[in-house]
């Protein structure tokens, strides 16, 4: 018995360590920065990926896609950068082109956009980019009243996102 104690006694002062990082846990540290640098790295252009419940149109387009604000479309919601900012109901039972919510929601997020370039030294753009990810199944009337309401609030220039064809 009191060898076995001795012997198991020995091995754990074998494997303990003294409170530091061991080789094994700095090499899973590093390998998970490798990955995080060269994925940054590799996807050299912009990558979209539409919030739960939105299911993008197929086209046959061979275009990159570039920084933008993005407003999202689903059956429920109009979302404008993951924020949820209005409810498709209530801008397609409205008369007007322009819907509201998303229009201050617009205007705040220019406000910023114009900031950030002030702060480094550029000249606040005339026109921002602005990428719409709409449910295939989305009535073209709201589609209309969405991008009315970004031209109108200086996002003139519009992209549509979908998947491409295989």
């Amino acid at each position: 018995m009191r060898r076995r104690k001795r012997r198991s006694a020995g091995l754990m002062a074998k494997f303990t360590s003294d409170g530091g990082l061991t080789l094994t846990s700095m090499m899973d540290i590093l390998t998970t920065l490798l990955f995080f640098v060269l994925k940054s790295y590799i996807s050299g252009a912009e990558v979209t990926t539409p919030p739960p419940g939105v299911t993008l149109p197929r086209s046959s387009v061979d275009a990159g896609m570039h920084t933008s604000v993005v407003v999202a479309i689903d059956h429920d919601a109009i979302m404008l950068g993951g924020e949820r900012v209005a409810t498709v109901t209530e801008a397609v039972a409205s008369h007007e082109l322009m819907i509201a919510p998303l229009a201050a929601r617009l205007t705040e997020v220019r406000a910023q956009m114009d900031d950030i370039d002030r702060r480094k030294g550029k000249p606040p753009a005339t026109t921002h980019l602005a990428t719409i990810q709409g449910d295939a199944g989305i009535e073209f009337r709201l589609l209309q009243k969405v991008m009315y309401t970004l031209d109108r609030n200086g996002f003139p220039d519009i992209a549509l996102a979908v998947l491409k064809k295989a």
